[in-house]
């Protein structure tokens, strides 16, 4: 998690000693920001002001751990050092997740710090605290804790933020480890009573709001690549995209704030474990932007599983990818979503039930068939061609298969086929997209070509297919007319002084996903079923629809039209 920014003013009255002098120089480098120079003066000295201000420097630079051995050696000579001391490691504690241990001494500075300025604090943190933990972290910090008044705090913070069986659970367990007097609880012990009273107070879909001044650390995994090779812009301007979301949300945001750290993955797998364990280890992520190609994010995934840290894939469409993985979301529809969307629209849309599919064996467009065959049977229509073979071993000759598209060859049955699906994919797309519009001239058939976002390129102007509508599959669309894209695409030349490519488009609006889920949720922990929640989301490049699962839902279905009658329209 998370860096939370703070800031106590207290006044230290020092000698006009060398010494003294120094740490005033160290001070003012810390108050500018330079901590690592600060760092190089206040770790030459064993001064409580020093050993003070080492410690927030260290806080500042997100190395919580070091953090609290530097308040830890303040003693308790100087009240005000001490207790900012001790206020300061019980946040570096809460970035830590030692939620238990940070309560304990906010509820000791609260109760008997002598420092006002320090007192108030700790009692607005403590409070923020208490109602901000999820269940899980709640149960832990209620065994842990060294106070039966924190554990109570927590029972109380919990009544209306947990569902009925969790609180009547938590404030059971409370009667049965306090050895105080539990009878001034009775109206806590008749609200957990009442379901109907409590279900008013309780709102499944309400998060808790997170402490003042919580700041988001997000990952970027992508590649680089030389600047002399023509994919070098795509992760630049995916980055710059990213880049320019968080500036903005942190511009509009006062009491929350995103930082980011790159890392590059490079264009294999191999690096893909080393990146993830940085990520976790040594950048506090709460999120990760990437990997860009389904390989790297195979790789990855299994370490967001383990480490529990959402993965954000803006490209990467794999249909393994989410094979039990928990914590990897598709910006980028898979092939079988865009099938099954396909056969949805086949049959809602365009009324057809009787229905063909041809597609390359061992493609990317194969999951896409297998998709639209179960989606088109689950919703009452009928496959009757069907057709996943290996047209490589063939010469990609298809017409042996689209033949059988003609009721004339079938004399038995005699289909009427309304519309046939091809999701061709990869280099040889536009053979297999020319083969088959050829067959079906040679056919003379009317019927519909269904296809994936490859047979927006189909050249049907040249062919005599005058009654044939053409429909495909697209994850990627910018709306030309959409004001929010021109904003983006001046600021953007503001900022990084070139035009913004596609990909700079679906940077901004993949960390935009990831923003807005942190900014609902609050609490990081929430993310995995808070971006499972993510629904109607209209970007500048794509929109997004997780609807309960890991895989956007959102694709869109274009029609393909020729010249002739486009212009008659």
């Amino acid at each position: 998690m998370k860096r939370l920014l703070f800031s106590l003013v207290l006044l230290f009255t020092f000698s006009f000693s060398a010494i003294a002098q120094s740490i005033e120089t160290g001070i003012e480098f810390y108050e500018e920001g330079n901590y690592e120079r600060a760092l190089r003066i206040f770790e030459q000295s064993n001064n409580p002001s020093a050993q003070l201000f080492a410690g927030k420097s260290y806080y500042a630079l997100n190395n919580f751990i070091k953090a609290k051995e530097y308040l830890g050696k303040v003693d308790s000579t100087s009240s005000e050092i001490f207790s900012e001391a001790k206020y300061t490691a019980s946040l570096a504690d809460f970035q830590l997740k030692n939620f238990a241990a940070s309560l304990d001494a906010l509820h000791e500075l609260k109760q008997n710090s002598r420092e006002p300025s320090v007192s108030r604090a700790a009692f607005s943190f403590y409070r923020d605290v208490v109602n901000y933990l999820t269940l899980e972290q709640r149960f832990n910090a209620f065994r842990a804790t060294k106070y039966d008044a924190v554990r109570l705090d927590l029972v109380e913070a919990g009544i209306g933020k947990l569902d009925l069986v969790s609180a009547r659970a938590l404030f059971k367990a409370y009667k049965t480890s306090t050895i105080s007097d539990t009878t001034n609880f009775a109206s806590i012990e008749a609200l957990l009573g009442d379901s109907a009273a409590y279900m008013q107070r309780y709102n499944p879909n309400r998060y808790t709001k997170a402490p003042s001044g919580l700041a988001y650390n997000i990952g970027v995994a992508l590649p680089q690549f030389e600047i002399e090779s023509p994919q070098f812009e795509i992760p630049q301007h995916l980055y710059f995209g990213i880049q320019l979301a968080v500036e903005k949300f942190n511009s509009e945001n006062t009491d929350l704030k995103a930082f980011l750290t790159y890392k590059n993955t490079g264009a294999d797998a191999a690096n893909a474990p080393a990146i993830a364990n940085e990520l976790a280890w040594n950048h506090d992520a709460d999120i990760i932007i990437g990997p860009l190609f389904s390989e790297v994010a195979v790789a990855m995934s299994q370490y967001a599983e383990l480490y529990e840290i959402p993965m954000l894939t803006p490209l990467a469409n794999s249909d393994s990818l989410n094979l039990d993985h928990n914590y990897t979301y598709q910006l980028n529809p898979t092939f079988a979503i865009q099938g099954q969307r396909m056969a949805q629209f086949a049959i809602r849309n365009l009324g057809y039930d009787t229905l063909a599919v041809i597609a390359e064996r061992g493609s990317l467009g194969e999951p896409s068939a297998v998709a639209f065959l179960d989606e088109a049977r689950k919703l009452g229509g009928e496959v009757v061609r069907y057709y996943v073979e290996e047209l490589e071993s063939e010469g990609y000759d298809i017409s042996k298969y689209a033949r059988n598209f003609d009721p004339e060859v079938d004399t038995v049955f005699n289909y009427n086929i309304d519309a046939v699906y091809a999701p061709f994919t990869g280099n040889i797309a536009e053979t297999l997209i020319s083969s088959l519009l050829t067959n079906l001239e040679a056919i003379g058939t009317d019927m519909t070509v269904l296809g994936s976002e490859e047979w927006e390129m189909a050249d049907i102007d040249s062919r005599n297919l005058p009654n044939t509508e053409i429909y495909y599959t697209k994850t990627f669309e910018q709306n030309p007319g959409n004001t929010d894209i021109e904003d983006f695409e001046s600021e953007f030349r503001l900022r990084f002084d070139t035009d913004p490519n596609r990909f700079a488009l679906i940077g901004y609006d993949a960390a935009n996903v990831a923003l807005r889920t942190l900014k609902r949720v609050q609490n990081p922990a929430y993310l995995k079923e808070g971006l499972k929640k993510f629904n109607n989301y209209r970007g500048l490049i794509m929109d997004v629809s997780f609807q309960n699962t890991h895989i956007n839902q959102e694709v869109s279905i274009k029609q393909l039209q020729d010249e002739e009658r486009a212009g008659e329209q």
